[in-house]
């Protein structure tokens, strides 16, 4: 008898370390998949600007008439920079231009033809607005009739393939959030089920004894609850953080009105998603008979 008096303490602290360890198991498993889920609701909010990122600093080379007066040029620049679709301008000069062509082949081209073939030209970097194939092939008619232009270049395969590849991880991005999302509730479900299921005697016990339902389900709840919040907050730290990262690596690649969003949504599901399966798992532990309790 005395021995069984001195292995109730032990038993009892070994039962609470392994509440303890339960409890912190699935509180980082939540933590884990809100980050997840988290990070890809920022790549898939983000789609969007990411794409016109990538397209407005794409060039359109617009090259000068040498034929015109330098007055009728510098009037088409100032006409240009103050254009709606116009983001930013770089005026490039024939003989810059055949400077940087002599340092790209290693040798003074100028000296073996004996002339400059080269035009002044205007690198052209469009708004976000107009970063789109129709635009562009409206800016440069637009451009091309202006007597100052001799031409208007810009890669139209690489514009091309860049709407296609961006429409296709943005549909990607889009299925394997939704996969995400629903691997995310089913995670944290069965984590908080499984940490449910250690307190499913004590539940029947508190049953037994009269207690209300409300009075039993209280502090499971309240429980969940502190948990989720825990969950949430070192989800939202790390993917701050990640962010953070990232953006000193690709400055500009996240939007901060996209961030906030995100924050809030991890925060809502998990509170909601863990409370819901906090509440199902009371609820049947509370309806189900005592030997059920051991399946």
């Amino acid at each position: 008898m005395e021995q069984t008096e001195k292995q109730k303490p032990q038993a009892s602290k070994y039962y609470r370390r392994k509440l303890l360890m339960s409890y912190f198991t699935s509180t980082v498993c939540i933590a884990l998949v809100l980050y997840l889920a988290g990070l890809f609701f920022m790549l898939l909010f983000n789609t969007q600007h990411v794409s016109d990122m990538f397209r407005s600093n794409i060039k359109m080379t617009v090259t000068l008439n040498d034929s015109r007066s330098s007055a009728e040029v510098e009037k088409f620049r100032k006409m240009l920079d103050q254009s709606d679709f116009v983001r930013e301008t770089k005026y490039i000069s024939k003989d810059d231009a055949a400077k940087e062509l002599a340092k790209e082949l290693g040798e003074d081209f100028i000296e073996v033809i004996g002339k400059n073939p080269l035009y002044s030209q205007i690198e052209v970097k469009l708004t976000d607005q107009y970063s789109n194939i129709d635009s562009i092939k409206s800016i440069e008619k637009t451009l091309k009739v202006h007597k100052a232009v001799d031409d208007v270049y810009y890669p139209k395969d690489v514009w091309n393939n860049a709407t296609t590849v961006i429409t296709k991880i943005a549909s990607i991005f889009l299925v394997l959030t939704i996969i995400l999302a629903i691997i995310t509730i089913i995670l944290i479900a069965n984590s908080i089920r499984l940490q449910m299921s250690g307190d499913r005697f004590d539940i029947h016990t508190a049953k037994l004894i009269g207690a209300a339902n409300w009075h039993i389900a209280k502090p499971y709840l309240k429980r969940a609850l502190i948990q989720s919040i825990i969950a949430a907050i070192a989800a939202v730290i790390g993917l701050t953080l990640t962010i953070s990262f990232i953006e000193k690596i690709i400055n500009g690649v996240f939007q901060i009105s996209a961030f906030y969003p995100t924050l809030l949504s991890m925060v809502g599901i998990g509170v909601t998603v863990t409370l819901a399966a906090a509440f199902i798992s009371i609820r049947k532990y509370l309806t189900a008979k005592e030997e059920e309790l051991y399946y």
